[in-house]
Protein backbone atom coordinates (compact mmCIF):
# COMPACT_ATOMS: atom_id res chain seq x y z
CA UNK A 1 0.00 0.00 0.00
CA UNK A 2 2.76 2.60 0.70
CA UNK A 3 4.08 2.23 -2.85
CA UNK A 4 0.56 2.88 -4.19
CA UNK A 5 0.51 6.21 -2.30
CA UNK A 6 3.87 7.19 -3.75
CA UNK A 7 2.72 6.34 -7.25
CA UNK A 8 -0.38 8.49 -6.84
CA UNK A 9 1.69 11.45 -5.63
CA UNK A 10 4.30 10.99 -8.38
CA UNK A 11 1.80 10.89 -11.27
CA UNK A 12 1.87 14.57 -12.19
CA UNK A 13 5.22 15.50 -10.66
CA UNK A 14 6.81 16.78 -13.89
CA UNK A 15 3.85 19.04 -14.69
CA UNK A 16 3.80 20.36 -11.13
CA UNK A 17 7.56 20.90 -11.26
CA UNK A 18 7.22 22.93 -14.45
CA UNK A 19 4.47 25.10 -12.97
CA UNK A 20 6.37 25.60 -9.72
CA UNK A 21 9.55 26.48 -11.63
CA UNK A 22 7.72 29.04 -13.74
CA UNK A 23 6.11 30.57 -10.65
CA UNK A 24 9.46 30.65 -8.80
CA UNK A 25 11.29 32.35 -11.65
CA UNK A 26 8.43 34.81 -12.10
CA UNK A 27 8.51 35.76 -8.41
CA UNK A 28 12.28 36.22 -8.46
CA UNK A 29 12.29 38.31 -11.64
CA UNK A 30 9.12 40.31 -10.94
CA UNK A 31 8.70 40.78 -7.16
CA UNK A 32 5.68 43.04 -7.66
CA UNK A 33 3.80 40.06 -9.11
CA UNK A 34 3.87 38.59 -5.62
CA UNK A 35 1.85 41.50 -4.27
CA UNK A 36 -0.86 41.28 -6.90
CA UNK A 37 -1.24 38.18 -8.95
CA UNK A 38 0.54 35.38 -7.10
CA UNK A 39 -2.50 34.39 -5.05
CA UNK A 40 -4.45 34.03 -8.29
CA UNK A 41 -1.62 31.97 -9.80
CA UNK A 42 -1.51 29.67 -6.76
CA UNK A 43 -5.28 29.28 -6.80
CA UNK A 44 -5.22 28.45 -10.51
CA UNK A 45 -2.37 25.97 -9.86
CA UNK A 46 -4.38 24.26 -7.11
CA UNK A 47 -7.53 24.09 -9.23
CA UNK A 48 -5.68 22.75 -12.28
CA UNK A 49 -3.60 20.24 -10.31
CA UNK A 50 -6.58 18.86 -8.43
CA UNK A 51 -8.80 18.80 -11.52
CA UNK A 52 -6.15 16.56 -13.11
CA UNK A 53 -6.27 14.43 -9.94
CA UNK A 54 -10.04 14.01 -10.22
CA UNK A 55 -9.71 13.23 -13.93
CA UNK A 56 -7.10 10.59 -13.07
CA UNK A 57 -9.48 9.17 -10.46
CA UNK A 58 -12.31 8.97 -12.98
CA UNK A 59 -10.15 7.25 -15.60
CA UNK A 60 -8.07 4.88 -13.45
CA UNK A 61 -10.24 3.17 -10.86
CA UNK A 62 -8.82 -0.15 -9.79
CA UNK A 63 -9.92 -2.55 -7.08
CA UNK A 64 -6.87 -2.52 -4.81
CA UNK A 65 -6.68 1.26 -4.47
CA UNK A 66 -10.40 1.92 -4.18
CA UNK A 67 -10.52 3.44 -0.68
CA UNK A 68 -7.37 5.48 -1.19
CA UNK A 69 -8.61 6.70 -4.59
CA UNK A 70 -11.89 7.92 -3.13
CA UNK A 71 -10.03 9.65 -0.30
CA UNK A 72 -7.72 11.39 -2.80
CA UNK A 73 -10.71 12.44 -4.92
CA UNK A 74 -12.38 13.98 -1.87
CA UNK A 75 -9.18 15.82 -0.92
CA UNK A 76 -8.83 17.02 -4.53
CA UNK A 77 -12.40 18.33 -4.46
CA UNK A 78 -11.71 20.18 -1.22
CA UNK A 79 -8.52 21.66 -2.69
CA UNK A 80 -10.51 22.93 -5.68
CA UNK A 81 -12.98 24.58 -3.30
CA UNK A 82 -10.04 26.13 -1.40
CA UNK A 83 -8.61 27.42 -4.70
CA UNK A 84 -11.93 29.03 -5.57
CA UNK A 85 -12.16 30.55 -2.08
CA UNK A 86 -8.64 31.97 -2.51
CA UNK A 87 -9.82 33.77 -5.63
CA UNK A 88 -13.00 35.02 -3.98
CA UNK A 89 -11.25 36.20 -0.79
CA UNK A 90 -8.12 37.55 -2.48
CA UNK A 91 -8.38 40.90 -0.73
CA UNK A 92 -8.18 39.28 2.72
CA UNK A 93 -5.37 36.89 1.80
CA UNK A 94 -3.28 39.73 0.42
CA UNK A 95 -2.98 41.18 3.91
CA UNK A 96 -1.50 37.94 5.32
CA UNK A 97 0.61 36.82 2.35
CA UNK A 98 3.61 35.48 4.31
CA UNK A 99 1.36 33.27 6.43
CA UNK A 100 -0.55 32.06 3.37
CA UNK A 101 2.58 31.27 1.35
CA UNK A 102 4.37 29.75 4.34
CA UNK A 103 1.40 27.48 5.12
CA UNK A 104 1.24 26.32 1.51
CA UNK A 105 4.95 25.47 1.52
CA UNK A 106 4.68 23.61 4.82
CA UNK A 107 1.78 21.56 3.41
CA UNK A 108 3.75 20.87 0.25
CA UNK A 109 6.77 19.86 2.33
CA UNK A 110 4.59 17.41 4.27
CA UNK A 111 3.19 15.92 1.06
CA UNK A 112 6.71 15.51 -0.33
CA UNK A 113 7.81 13.96 2.98
CA UNK A 114 4.98 11.40 2.78
CA UNK A 115 5.89 10.67 -0.83
CA UNK A 116 9.53 10.15 0.16
CA UNK A 117 8.58 7.82 3.00
CA UNK A 118 6.42 5.76 0.65
CA UNK A 119 9.11 5.51 -2.05
CA UNK A 120 11.30 2.52 -2.70
CA UNK A 121 14.39 4.21 -4.07
CA UNK A 122 18.00 4.97 -3.27
CA UNK A 123 17.13 8.68 -3.51
CA UNK A 124 14.70 8.40 -0.59
CA UNK A 125 17.02 10.12 1.91
CA UNK A 126 17.71 13.02 -0.46
CA UNK A 127 13.99 13.47 -1.05
CA UNK A 128 13.32 13.47 2.71
CA UNK A 129 15.98 16.17 3.16
CA UNK A 130 14.44 18.32 0.40
CA UNK A 131 10.95 17.93 1.87
CA UNK A 132 12.15 18.92 5.34
CA UNK A 133 13.99 21.93 3.89
CA UNK A 134 10.79 22.94 2.13
CA UNK A 135 8.67 22.62 5.29
CA UNK A 136 11.22 24.48 7.45
CA UNK A 137 11.55 27.08 4.70
CA UNK A 138 7.78 27.65 4.86
CA UNK A 139 8.06 28.20 8.61
CA UNK A 140 11.00 30.57 8.10
CA UNK A 141 9.03 32.46 5.46
CA UNK A 142 6.35 33.22 8.02
CA UNK A 143 8.83 34.09 10.76
CA UNK A 144 11.27 36.27 8.84
CA UNK A 145 9.17 38.26 6.40
CA UNK A 146 7.16 40.22 8.95
CA UNK A 147 9.30 43.25 9.70
CA UNK A 148 12.46 41.99 7.98
CA UNK A 149 12.48 43.68 4.61
CA UNK A 150 8.87 43.33 3.48
CA UNK A 151 8.10 42.44 -0.12
CA UNK A 152 11.70 42.14 -1.44
CA UNK A 153 12.61 39.62 1.28
CA UNK A 154 9.32 37.79 0.85
CA UNK A 155 9.76 37.52 -2.92
CA UNK A 156 13.35 36.24 -2.67
CA UNK A 157 12.51 33.65 -0.03
CA UNK A 158 9.28 32.53 -1.67
CA UNK A 159 10.80 32.37 -5.15
CA UNK A 160 13.73 30.34 -3.87
CA UNK A 161 11.42 27.98 -1.99
CA UNK A 162 9.28 27.52 -5.10
CA UNK A 163 12.40 26.54 -7.03
CA UNK A 164 13.32 24.14 -4.21
CA UNK A 165 9.84 22.68 -4.47
CA UNK A 166 10.34 22.33 -8.23
CA UNK A 167 13.55 20.35 -7.64
CA UNK A 168 11.77 18.22 -5.04
CA UNK A 169 8.99 17.40 -7.53
CA UNK A 170 11.57 16.46 -10.16
CA UNK A 171 13.26 14.22 -7.58
CA UNK A 172 9.93 12.51 -6.86
CA UNK A 173 9.44 11.96 -10.58
CA UNK A 174 12.97 10.54 -10.91
CA UNK A 175 12.42 8.21 -7.96
CA UNK A 176 9.17 7.00 -9.54
CA UNK A 177 10.92 6.24 -12.83
CA UNK A 178 13.79 4.43 -11.11
CA UNK A 179 11.50 2.23 -9.01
Amino acid sequence: MPFVQFRMIAKGAVIRAALLGIMGITVLLFPDFLAGGMIYAIAAYAILNEALGILSFAVNRSGEEKTLSYFNAIVAGLAIVCGILCIVYFRYLASVQPIFYGALLVIEGIVHFVAALCAKSKLKVLSIIFSLLLAFGGCALVAFTFGFGGLPTLSKMFGGLLLLSCVSELLISLMHKLS
